[in-house]
């Protein structure tokens, strides 16, 4: 894969960026490789003969793995046919030398004789462990994939894992570029936060500010000492201190008998919490006799009044 660029650098180097694009589009594949079309074409013939020579193989290596281990996974074949079955996998698998393959022509006769309970109990197998590959290969469905296109699954899986993986390095791609989108930005609010603290700071402004406060401090200070020497020099009229001395003492007096009605609401209050509510009963009781009392005599008065007029 070609090394990604950053995009600003793209921007301000327009002829870089045309190269860029030329090269990452006709003269390289997203792997890296160069582009030759002939040498391609030549290449993907040869793929295809690789490939199936490779079938090939692989089916070979199928029958003889199956063979290998039909003895213990086939239970219908006759005793005497696995013995015969082990003979012929060692001579595939070039155990016997040349020179003994004579002496064992009638276990190949036999085997070949007998060829079609093997074959039906190798394609027996072999049609098992299909479905449990079709069956892997399709996980998520409960029904199995019909096994006859298992092999065009497998590509078609093998393609998607290759199409995931250029997808993935697009993003990734992508996701590079937004993050040095993203710090170019953070770095640029950086600089302007950095721009404003200083002008704020330790800018002009800062300092006008800062002048001006302490301008006001001092013509503060200045009225204050003006204030304290016309006190000093000017002192007050004698009927305006007498009048302030007889206030202040009116002040003093009006304090003290405050404090005295203060003392005696609190005495008179803890007296009421000391009395509980039996005794406010009893003082409401008696308030109530007092009253009916007064409301009493003021109608004898009013009779008396009546009567004498």
């Amino acid at each position: 894969m070609l090394p990604p660029i950053d995009p600003s650098t793209l921007e301000q180097n327009p002829g870089f960026s045309a190269l860029y694009k030329d090269l990452t589009t006709r003269k390289f594949n997203p792997d890296g490789s160069s582009k030759d079309l002939k040498r391609q074409r030549a290449h993907a013939e040869v793929q295809k003969k690789l490939q199936t020579a490779r079938i090939e193989a692989a089916k070979s290596q199928i029958l003889r793995a199956s063979l290998v281990d039909l003895p213990s996974k086939s239970d219908g074949l006759p005793p005497e046919l696995h013995e015969v079955i082990e003979i012929i996998c060692a001579q595939l698998n070039g155990q016997i030398p040349p020179e003994d393959r004579d002496i064992l022509q009638d276990d190949t006769e036999y085997f070949l004789e007998n060829i079609a309970p093997v074959s039906a109990a190798v394609s027996a197998n072999l049609t098992a462990t299909a479905e449990h590959l079709t069956r892997i290969a399709n996980p998520l469905s409960s029904d199995p994939l019909d096994p006859t296109i298992l092999p065009s699954a497998t590509l078609s899986l093998l393609d998607a894992n290759i199409a995931l993986t250029d997808d993935l390095t697009t993003t990734r791609h992508s996701l590079a570029t937004l993050a040095a989108t993203l710090l170019t930005t953070h770095t640029t609010l950086l600089t302007s936060l950095i721009r404003i603290l200083e002008q704020t700071v330790h800018g002009a402004v800062s300092r006008g500010t800062r002048a001006h406060a302490e301008q006001l401090a001092v013509k503060a200070d200045v009225l204050n000492a003006q204030a304290s020497i016309h006190a000093l020099t000017h002192p007050l009229p004698a009927p305006l201190a007498e009048s302030l001395q007889e206030y202040s003492a009116a002040m003093e007096k009006e304090h003290m008998r405050l404090k005295t009605r203060e003392r005696a609401a609190l005495k008179m209050l803890k007296a009421y919490e000391d009395a509980g509510a039996k005794g406010m009963a009893e003082i409401a009781e008696r308030f109530a006799e007092v009253g009916r009392e007064v409301e009493r005599v003021r109608g004898e008065i009013e009779r008396l009044e009546q009567g004498g007029k």
